[in-house]
């Protein structure tokens, strides 16, 4: 693998590849799954893949064991991102408040179950809500 940093130790050594490896390894098993999707919705596919290297220092610095992880939330982030952007477009221009107000906002119905996920806490605040 080009680019691939060698660690050693002990006499073993092997070969981690870098994040912008790992990617391009997925793109290529997902490439079935992108043939099959329609030709219009292809090229949204494939870049996801292209946006996901706006983020490989973050997941550089993560090290997780499952790049895919990484590869996902860094995709939810990127959309995250954009949606944010075209609601502030939105917003300024608005048109936003003329959408919401389409929006059917009301809550769930609760579970007359004894489930489980409708009984549950709320969720705790994750470390970097705080």
């Amino acid at each position: 693998m080009r680019g691939a940093i060698s660690k050693s130790g002990g006499g073993n050594s092997r070969t981690v590849p870098t994040f912008v490896q790992l990617i391009q390894e997925s793109a290529e098993r997902w490439k079935k799954f992108r043939r099959g999707l329609r030709r219009e919705d292809q090229p949204h596919f494939g870049r996801l893949f292209t946006r996901v290297r706006c983020y490989t220092q973050a997941a550089t610095y993560q090290a997780h064991d499952n790049p895919m992880e990484a590869m996902l939330l860094s995709i939810a982030l990127d959309q995250e991102k954009r949606l944010d952007a075209v609601e502030k477009v939105l917003q300024n221009a608005g048109v936003l408040c003329e959408i919401a107000a389409r929006m059917d906002s009301r809550p769930l119905p609760q579970s007359e179950r004894d489930d489980t996920m409708a009984d549950r806490p709320e969720p705790v605040a994750l470390p970097f809500d705080r």
